[in-house]
C-alpha cells in the first residue's frame, strides 16, 4: 500500500480525511486478493492434519454450518470416509457457486467411502461451504504413493467395497467381543472408526491402539501384523483404507 504526500492545504478536517480515504482505497484494492488466497488441501484450517508419513496424510475435515473453507488445491488422489453429513456447496476458483440448497435429511451416509482419482491428472482448486444445519465431517486420506496396477493378493478384514490403482477399501462390522483375526498390512493402511464404540487395534509385540470416538484413526505401516477387536458392548464399524 502506497501513500502520496499532498500539499498541506484546506482545513484541518480535510487534511485528516485525505489519509483515511487513501487507507480505505488501499484496503479495498487488496481485499479481492485476500479473498482469493489459495492453500494446499492439508494447509486449509478446516482440513486438520492429524497424521503424516512419507506415504500419506490423514486429515480430519470439519465444516460447521454456515462456515466456508479457503480456496484449497487437490493435486493427488484422495479417499474420503464420511463421519458427519450435511448439505454443502462448492465453488471452483474463478467460477461460481453451484447453488446447492439444504436438504433434510442431509445427503450422504455415515461410513460411506469415496475415492477421487481424477485429481492426479486434473488438479482442482475450490472452496466448500456448509449450507446445511449439521456438522459436515470427513476423514480424508491423500496418498503420496505412485499407486499400483497389480492385483492385490493380501486379504483385508471385512468386505472389500472398492479397489483402484491408488486405494483398496474395506468395511468390517464387529459385534461386542468379536475379533477380525490376524492380518498383515500389504502397504500403509488407515483404520477409521465410523461410529461410537471401543475398538482395540492389537499389533505384534503387544502394542495396542484404542479407538473410542467416531472419526478416530490408527495408521499401520507396511508389514505390520494386526487384529481388530471390539472391546465394547455395542456393534462397531471400522473402515480400512489401504494406500497402494
Amino acid at each position: 500500500m502506497f501513500f502520496f504526500s499532498t500539499p498541506s492545504c484546506g482545513s484541518p478536517g480535510e487534511r485528516t480525511t485525505r489519509p483515511l480515504a487513501l487507507l480505505l482505497v488501499g484496503v479495498l484494492w487488496h481485499a479481492p486478493a485476500a479473498a482469493q488466497r489459495v492453500v494446499l488441501v492439508h494447509e486449509e484450517p478446516r482440513h486438520r492434519l492429524i497424521h503424516e508419513t512419507p506415504d500419506l496424510r490423514v486429515l480430519d475435515v470439519q465444516i460447521q454450518p454456515g462456515d466456508t473453507t479457503l480456496f484449497h488445491t487437490h493435486d493427488g488422489p484422495i479417499t474420503y470416509v464420511t463421519i458427519g453429513t450435511s448439505s454443502t456447496d462448492q465453488m471452483a476458483l474463478g467460477g461460481a457457486w453451484n447453488g446447492t440448497r439444504p436438504r433434510n435429511p442431509p445427503p450422504g451416509r455415515v461410513g460411506a467411502v469415496r475415492a477421487v482419482q481424477s485429481y492426479a491428472q486434473t488438479p482442482l482448486t475450490h472452496r466448500v461451504t456448509n449450507v446445511g444445519g449439521t456438522l459436515f465431517r470427513l476423514i480424508a486420506v491423500p496418498t503420496r504413493r505412485p499407486g499400483s496396477d497389480s492385483e492385490a493378493t493380501v486379504t483385508l478384514p471385512g468386505d472389500v467395497v472398492n479397489e483402484n490403482r491408488w486405494f483398496r477399501h474395506a468395511r468390517i462390522s464387529l459385534a461386542a467381543g468379536e475379533e477380525s483375526g490376524s492380518h498383515t498390512a500389504a502397504s500403509p493402511t488407515v483404520l477409521v472408526l465410523t461410529r461410537e464404540g471401543r475398538v482395540a487395534i492389537e499389533r505384534a509385540g503387544g502394542w495396542v491402539t484404542s479407538l473410542e470416538m467416531a472419526g478416530q484413526t490408527a495408521v499401520l505401516d507396511r508389514g505390520d501384523r494386526y487384529s481388530i477387536l471390539n472391546a465394547g458392548h455395542e456393534e462397531v464399524d471400522v473402515v480400512i483404507v489401504e494406500v497402494r
